[in-house]
């Protein structure tokens, strides 16, 4: 498999290790703890454990042990060899998807900090091709777009990543004081990936509705995607020129119904010019799981150009490249799938900025 040469836009971050914290000046009583209860670790941030243990919408049972590998360069490596990866996109960890479940903005702040901070040094100091994605908060938008530009001219910096909601049904993405964000992002050619998790406090109506992991899972993701899909494609002030979003771990079968259905709604309802559709084509990309129910289908509903090739490595639900281009590869051949990602995630095919 080491010829394939894919580019894997969904790995993540082993980010929630103390010593990572106290490395780069953090006190242990300020750094995220990481703590074990009924035989369970878990990663404690304020007074709340992640993956929530228990109540609606909690995560996974395991905590911190879901992941199949610990996600430093050595297993990277051995991964990355044996699938053939050229290079790989950091997503945010177990702390970079539960800050912004953080109320106090201070220490909120200073943890989105901490968090690209560490993700763009372990960048800098592998040994492979790692990439990262900014860190940025729907909570503090201004925020994230004065420290984006901070790191512009970053070598390994390739993306943004937000999550799909945020910690409370006031903060959405179609908030025009998300648009600053969203034009800088653009200008630097960088996407903006949106990556969910659950069990980490964030508002998911669809998810809180269960207590049962399966459904939290399940709901979770596609939920959360949901909402910002829909905030993301009826924006007042629309998405700048230039921007691509990349969906991340939302499950894709969903997707064309959804956008059908927001089309002909916003076009019978609302009497706006806006074309949901239209604007899905032009500005998003997918990242297809081949065990999904109805994947295929809605590939080549969407669109064979919006496809990317995603890992999750090391969680638990990690992609064999293998099975993705056995599901895929007739639709995307590598030649094609490489084009893709040159086009939407320029910097992480070594495109300049």
């Amino acid at each position: 498999m080491t010829n394939t040469h894919l580019y894997d836009c969904d790995t993540h971050f082993t980010d929630h290790l103390p010593e990572l914290w106290t490395d780069i000046g953090f006190l242990p009583a300020e750094a995220p703890e990481v703590v074990t209860e009924e035989r369970v670790t878990r990663l404690r941030l304020g007074d709340r454990l992640f993956p929530r243990p228990s109540g609606p919408g909690h995560g996974n049972p395991k905590g911190l042990g879901h992941l199949i590998g610990p996600g430093e360069d050595g297993d990277r490596a051995d991964f990355m060899t044996k699938h053939g990866i050229a290079a790989a996109v950091l997503q945010p960890g177990f702390v970079g998807l539960s800050v912004q479940a953080v109320a106090d903005p201070e220490t909120r702040l200073r943890l989105l900090d901490g968090y690209n901070r560490l993700a763009s040094r372990s960048c800098a100091r592998s040994s492979l091709s790692l990439k990262w994605a900014f860190l940025a908060s729907v909570e503090d938008p201004r925020w994230s777009e004065e420290t984006l530009r901070r790191y512009a001219d970053d070598p390994h910096l390739v993306g943004v990543v937000v999550r799909p909601t945020g910690r409370t049904p006031s903060v959405r993405l179609n908030d025009p004081a998300v648009t600053p964000l969203l034009e800088t992002a653009a200008r630097l050619r960088l996407p903006l990936f949106v990556h969910g998790g659950t069990g980490c406090y964030q508002w998911s109506p669809l998810a809180e509705a269960y207590e049962d992991y399966a459904m939290t899972h399940a709901f979770g993701h596609m939920g959360e995607h949901m909402i910002a899909l829909a905030d993301l494609v009826t924006r007042p002030d629309g998405l700048p020129d230039g921007l691509n979003v990349v969906m991340l771990e939302s499950g894709i079968a969903w997707i064309p119904s959804v956008l059908g259905r927001l089309t002909s709604h916003t076009k019978r309802l609302s009497g706006g010019a806006v074309n949901p559709t239209d604007i899905f084509r032009e500005h998003f990309a997918v990242v297809p799981d081949p065990g999904e129910e109805h994947v295929t289908w809605a590939v080549r509903h969407l669109g064979a150009d919006s496809l990317l090739f995603g890992s999750d490595y090391p969680h638990w639900d990690t992609v064999e490249a293998d099975s993705w281009l056995a599901g895929f590869a007739d639709l995307a051949p590598l030649d094609k799938l490489a084009a893709n990602t040159s086009r939407l995630v320029p910097r992480l095919t070594g495109q300049p900025s």
